[in-house]
């Protein structure tokens, strides 16, 4: 009978779920995946592909920026318990991302080994609080079940991140059974469809409300539902605020929430609206200290209500929608269709086009404000943000994660077709490097580009994620807005201890061009606001030539 081995029946696992990529950074464990994989595709069978990447951080970034443009379960390889440490807050922002991937290593250490307390050492409690699932695979365990059950675990809404150990002799062990894993079927699941009569509900007291508001953060996860909420939207004339997790709703369109420059992170909109149509939102990591007024009427559409223990705002829903957003907001959809009547109508477009005219009044402010910095010295961000905004396409995929000017990319960045924006939804700075290197492997065909503050640069291990891209021919532009600092971290200092700095400057920064350079990457540094735009220019031009691309941006201190 012919041998097959249990890492053939972990490849054709990974096959059965539409696993395209295994992000792995080398140990002696991984070896036999790796050695399986040139194999199957050295003979022409199926295979995912494996990419290597110089740190463990940006193996799981990448699989993150993979996931969101892809929407396909990812796996990482990493050495042992070591190796995990090193995944370190990537893993914690795939779990707040809702990344379906799996995260495997090899159970290493001393059979006696305890931890501190004398309890035996338990390699699965390194990740515990980051996923949705652990397990180490026992000896009597078929490796083609357990990781079956680790994808549909994963791929089970809300998705998210689970982490297997195993022992390194099961990767290399074979059996004389039939190879069953040729027959893996893939993992799946299903979602309840919901309840039309609640949905009833709900349009009623969407159609009775005066100053009705729609937030959404995960749903341009589907391609489908950004032209359903525009076309939502437009029913009841609601001004609609989007995370930038994803491109969920055209930031171009009227009733897209603008805040004027001179109003800063508050949120007019939200504290101002009497009814709250929630889909598929999460309160951010660091939320701002924000709320809906306690007299609205909040209505939820999701897949997920626990919000693992972090409930929207401390309130409970009004009325909750459980399911697929594409699927309730076209029931939704219908339902409004038979119930708005022509008067009604005419009102709602009273109001839309007011919101309207609010939308392009402060859009023009955001303009306004660019232009009259276009001559600072150093740049500004809004110089910054919109001379990127007028040298990309509707094409391009931004990756964003700045934070300390995250408010005015936001408005200076337009961002209108489904998938053209992502951005990070944990807690865990350097991110979009990595990321932007996994978003660039699944569109070749696509401009990509990362943007990031100087911090976040450094955290997101650069020479890593430039090598992989100059590697494996997937060259995006990452542009730092350096303000040579920590920002954000400047602000609390200020906002909560009354002081101005307390060592968060970055004073002698190193040079990221060269570090650009060091890597066969293309890299420049600019200084002054009239190079701007012929620097993005310049820098796009080596990336499409296949060059992967650093633009140190010189802005003013915050």
């Amino acid at each position: 009978m012919e041998e097959y081995s249990n890492i053939e029946a972990f490849i054709d696992v990974l096959n059965a779920n539409g696993v395209e990529n295994v992000f792995f950074n080398p140990g002696i464990d991984n070896v036999p995946m790796l050695e399986t994989i040139a194999k199957y595709r050295a003979s022409g069978e199926p295979s995912p592909r494996s990419i290597l990447c110089l740190d463990e951080f940006v193996a799981m970034t990448a699989a993150h920026g993979n996931y969101m443009v892809t929407g396909k379960p990812q796996v990482v390889s990493v050495h042992s318990e070591l190796g995990a440490l090193q995944v370190g807050g990537s893993l914690h922002n795939a779990q707040w991302g809702k990344v379906p991937v799996v995260l495997y290593t090899e159970s290493l250490g001393p059979p006696r080994r305890t931890d501190w307390r004398g309890d035996p050492f338990e390699q699965g409690i390194m990740a515990r609080n980051f996923v949705k699932w652990d397990h180490q695979i026992a000896d009597d365990e078929n490796i083609s079940d357990v990781f079956n059950e680790a994808f549909r675990i994963a791929i089970t809404e809300p998705y998210g991140p689970v982490y297997l150990t195993l022992q390194r002799k099961d990767l290399w062990s074979t059996s004389d059974s039939q190879p069953v894993g040729k027959k893996v079927k893939p993992a799946t699941t299903q979602l309840p469809e919901p309840d039309e009569n609640t949905l009833r509900q709900a349009a009623d007291i969407l159609l009775a409300a005066e100053s009705p508001l729609i937030i959404t953060g995960h749903s341009g996860r589907n391609l489908e539902t950004p032209a359903l909420l525009v076309q939502l939207a437009e029913m009841l004339a609601a001004r609609v605020q989007s995370s930038d997790i994803r491109m969920n709703f055209p930031n171009t369109h009227p009733l897209s929430v603008r805040i004027a420059p001179s109003f800063g992170r508050t949120s007019p909109a939200l504290t101002a609206a009497d009814v709250i149509l929630i889909i598929d939102y999460d309160m951010p990591y660091a939320a701002p200290a924000v709320a809906p007024n306690l007299v609205a009427k909040i209505i939820h559409i999701d897949i997920d209500f626990a919000k693992k223990g972090v409930p929207l705002w401390d309130r409970h829903p009004d009325i909750a929608v459980m399911g697929d957003s594409v699927r309730v907001i076209s029931l939704l959809i219908d339902i409004l269709n038979e119930k708005i009547t022509s008067e009604r109508r005419q009102q709602l477009q009273q109001r839309s086009r007011k919101i309207e005219a609010e939308h392009t009044r402060i859009s023009k402010e955001w303009r306004a404000l660019a232009s009259k910095q276009s001559g600072n010295r150093p740049i500004t961000a809004n110089w910054l943000s919109y001379c990127i905004d007028t040298v990309i396409d509707e094409d391009t995929v931004i990756v964003n994660q700045t934070i300390s000017p995250s408010m005015i990319v936001a408005h200076q960045v337009h961002r209108s077709r489904p998938g053209t924006l992502l951005s990070c939804a944990g807690g865990c700075i350097g991110w979009a490097p990595g990321a932007a290197l996994g978003a660039k492997l699944a569109l070749p065909d696509k401009t990509v580009i990362s943007l990031m503050g100087d911090g976040a640069f450094i955290y997101g291990c650069p020479e890593a994620s430039l090598w992989s891209a100059g590697f494996y021919k997937a060259p995006y532009l990452a542009i730092i807005f350096n303000n040579s600092g920590y920002g954000a971290i400047k602000g609390l200092f200020r906002e909560n201890y009354d002081v101005e700095n307390m060592g968060a400057d970055i004073p002698t920064p190193p040079d990221y061009a060269l570090i650009a350079q060091a890597c066969n990457a293309y890299g420049r540094t600019v200084e002054e606001p009239s190079e701007v735009v012929p620097a993005l220019k310049e820098a796009l031009d080596r990336v499409r030539d296949g060059q992967p691309a650093v633009l140190n941006v010189k802005l003013e201190s915050v």
